[in-house]
Order: C-alpha cells, then structure tokens, then sequence
C-alpha cells in the first residue's frame, strides 16, 4: 500500500520534507529562539515602553546599539531598574526575546507593529 503522502503528489511530498527537515534542525522547537515570535513577545510584554518601539531606547539603553547576549539579563532584571521577566515570560519567550534583540540591525529584523497579527507584515 503506498502512503497517503504519495497520493497528495509532489507538493504535499516536498511540504512534508521541509516540516520534517525544520522540524529536526531546531528551528520549529526554538532551540536558538525566533525573532518573529521574539517581536511579538517584546511588544506584548510591553518591552517597548521602556526600550522604544523598535528597540531604539527611550528612557531605558537602546538595544539596536548595544544588545546583550544573555538571556539572564532578561531572566532576572538589572539592578539599574530592569525589571526580572523569569515568573513572566517562558524560557521559550526568552530565548525568542534574546533572538528578536540579535536580529536587530540585520536583514532578518521583524519590524511589524501589532503582536496580534497572525502572518506578520513587513
């Protein structure tokens, strides 16, 4: 009998591979974070008040110039005032934060402006 997938034809087949290749590489489970989901989370947590719509700074440091690379920062807060997101936001979430924050000032940066839309615009 053949499977099910054959029958659909050639485009279901090269789907299937791409959900099975993304799926094993990490890149569905967030291993590395997402920067798109990252944006949603940085504007749904209200991120933005503090560092600017796009990151940018306000009354807190902009960070499209300097971003830091641990997520602890995140995690636990700072002493200057940051407050700590750990009983907040998911290790999930976080790790997408931290994968939002590095994307900016690249060609990958997500830039849309509602965490509620369900396909993103640019």
């Amino acid at each position: 009998m053949r499977p099910k997938l054959e029958l659909l034809g050639p485009v279901a087949s090269v789907a299937a591979v791409v959900a099975i290749v993304v799926g094993f590489s990490g890149v569905a489970r967030g291993d590395n974070g997402n920067p798109v989901r990252g944006r949603k989370v940085f504007l749904k947590a209200n991120c933005y008040i503090c560092h600017g719509g796009r990151g940018g700074g306000g009354m807190c440091p902009s960070l499209r110039e300097t971003r830091p690379d641990d997520k602890n920062v995140v995690r636990n807060g700072t002493p200057s005032g940051m407050p700590a997101f750990e009983n907040i936001l998911t290790d999930r979430e976080i790790e997408d934060v931290m994968a939002y924050i590095q994307s900016l000032r690249t060609s990958s940066e997500p830039t849309f402006t509602h965490w509620w839309e369900a396909v993103p615009t640019q």
